[in-house]
């Protein structure tokens, strides 16, 4: 096995156990009597944020498309929050800090950041840049 391919396992398992404590603090933290699931939204809006900006930056160097993944990342789990509160006429702040101390987005957001930059690493082949091509972009 080579040390790339042991560098993608442990970037996978990380993820893996990242994307497992994403989905047990939302499931931990959602209060279904009040019909609060703010975690699973989160995982929702980074997925689908994740999934739509990945084809698109996929030909990037691995560098920038994993600044790309990562802001898709944190842009897609707060979107929902922001959207709830618009819908509900709260402000922001108020719907934020109420999903970090009661929703679970205190565990949820850096886990889904966490996980989806290491799958990113996973699945992304390393590829060194030519240095005879200096000032070549």
């Amino acid at each position: 096995m080579t040390s790339r391919r042991t560098g993608q396992l442990v970037a996978a398992l990380i993820a893996l156990v990242a994307f497992a404590c994403a989905a047990w603090a939302a499931r931990a933290a959602s209060i279904p009597e009040l019909r609060v699931y703010d975690g699973y939204w989160m995982i929702l809006g980074a997925s689908l944020a994740t999934l739509i900006i990945a084809p698109l930056v996929w030909r990037w160097r691995r560098e920038l498309s994993l600044i790309a993944i990562t802001l898709a990342t944190l842009i897609g789990s707060v979107a929902p929050l922001v959207i709830s509160a618009a819908r509900y006429r709260m402000p922001l702040r108020a719907r934020l800090l109420g999903a970090w101390v009661l929703g679970g987005a205190d565990v949820v957001g850096p886990a889904l950041i966490i996980g989806f930059a290491c799958l990113w690493f996973a699945i992304r082949k390393y590829e060194p840049r030519d240095i005879s091509t200096k000032g070549t972009v």
